[in-house]
């Protein structure tokens, strides 16, 4: 995050300038990187029968298969009497077995592992992002909001160098803010932010981050009233999502004077990301490298300096660390597996491994049962394996 700090000496807004943008990387503690995967179109070994075509993944049944033809119970008198008179030292015929299923599948690599990159640039900054991905922005050096989304997809992550709400409703009704907060916390402020815009915003757990104390020293007179990290769910538009939200709260003075409070909240340092129920451990890695490539302009860094009289320079020199994630990454492997197989239930998915590559799939409900048991190529995950993200989909073809 850049700026995360306003009205303090110059000596603290270039300590400001050194943590907000190693925090603009917020997302940076997710490892890994985006490996193409091509799609592949694979056949069980054995007889090639295909399956309908035209699936969509939330549809289920099975291969084709050959049955014997069992006995009529209505046989004839003639057919009856030479199956009771038979020789019982004649060994019986052998019953034709039930032929095993087959199905052409094929295997498609998610967005995550093969994104391709381009560069994204305005007059106060520059950012890569996935190719067909949109940035939207606004503000300048005294407060830049920036957004960088994927259309018609909920994925996105979105910073806020700060933003004020009021302490008393009818200041904001007189036009103080846009915002009213009670108490004053992390919570309270995304959840009143996204109350208008989703049909629900749970928060599931929090934290708080690490790195608090060294926020702390830039503003050693003000101190913390609040810093959260928090993963919550939520739903928007008819579809569950995820998220990670983090921001900072500073205490702050009533200003009373005929009978209002004209006290302004101080919210810093805000950031979120989101995605789909269950795909938010995907898109880390993705996330990370858009955060880590924001790059302020030359003409951000003039007009920085000329609002702060100063002749330092906003962007960062000390690598604070990323502590936003802590939040998400301490969700317990009980709710993570209970909420991974919930969203799996929802989308008629079963979570399968393949074990030549170790990469982890969602399959379509039934696809162990119409490959065969005799396989060894694909298996169930174990419990904790819901938890590790998948790398794509398996469907009939």
């Amino acid at each position: 995050m850049r700026s995360c700090y306003r009205n303090f000496s110059v000596r603290s807004a270039a300590l400001l300038a050194a943590l907000t943008v190693a925090l603009c990387g917020l997302s940076s503690c997710a490892v890994g990187s985006s490996v193409s995967e091509p799609t592949e179109n694979v056949s069980a070994p054995t007889d090639n029968v295909s399956a309908p075509t035209g699936r969509v993944p939330t549809e289920t049944g099975s291969g084709t298969e050959s049955e014997a033809t069992p006995a009529d119970p209505l046989a004839t008198d003639q057919e009856a009497t030479a199956l009771v008179t038979s020789s019982p030292s004649e060994e019986p015929a052998s019953l034709p077995t039930k032929a095993p299923q087959f199905v052409n599948y094929k295997v498609k690599s998610a967005d995550w592992t093969s994104v391709e990159w381009e560069q994204y640039s305005n007059v106060y900054f520059t950012l890569t992002i996935p190719k067909g991905w949109k940035v939207e922005w606004q503000g300048n050096a005294q407060q830049l909001y920036w957004r960088v989304y994927k259309p018609d997809a909920m994925l996105g992550l979105a910073n806020l160098d700060h933003r004020y709400a009021c302490k008393d409703y009818n200041y904001m009704l007189r036009g103080g803010s846009d915002m009213y907060l009670v108490n004053g916390t992390v919570q309270e402020f995304f959840e009143t932010a996204f109350s208008n815009s989703t049909e629900y915003f749970t928060v599931k757990n929090s934290k708080v981050p690490d790195n608090k104390a060294q926020l702390q020293a830039i503003r050693p007179t003000t101190p913390i009233r609040d810093y959260q990290s928090l993963y919550a769910v939520f739903k928007e538009n008819g579809q569950e999502a995820e998220g990670i939200y983090s921001a900072v709260v500073m205490e702050s003075r009533d200003v009373w004077a005929a009978g209002m409070n004209y006290g302004m909240w101080e919210i810093n340092c805000i950031f979120y990301e989101w995605a789909p129920l269950g795909e938010l451990v995907n898109w880390m890695p993705v996330y990370s490298t858009i955060a880590r490539s924001f790059k302020y302009t030359s003409y951000y860094i003039q007009e920085w300096r000329s609002v702060l009289g100063t002749s330092g320079s906003p962007e960062g020199q000390t690598n604070i660390g990323d502590s936003v994630l802590e939040a998400f990454e301490e969700r317990s492997t009980a709710d993570t597996i209970l909420q991974e197989k919930r969203s799996d239930m929802i989308g008629e998915y079963e979570r399968v491994v393949d074990n030549e590559t170790g990469n982890i799939y969602r399959a379509y409900n039934g696809f162990l049962d119409d490959i065969g048991n005799e396989q060894t190529r694909y298996s169930p995950i174990t419990e904790n394996q819901y938890a590790d993200g998948f790398v794509g989909w398996i469907d009939r073809d």
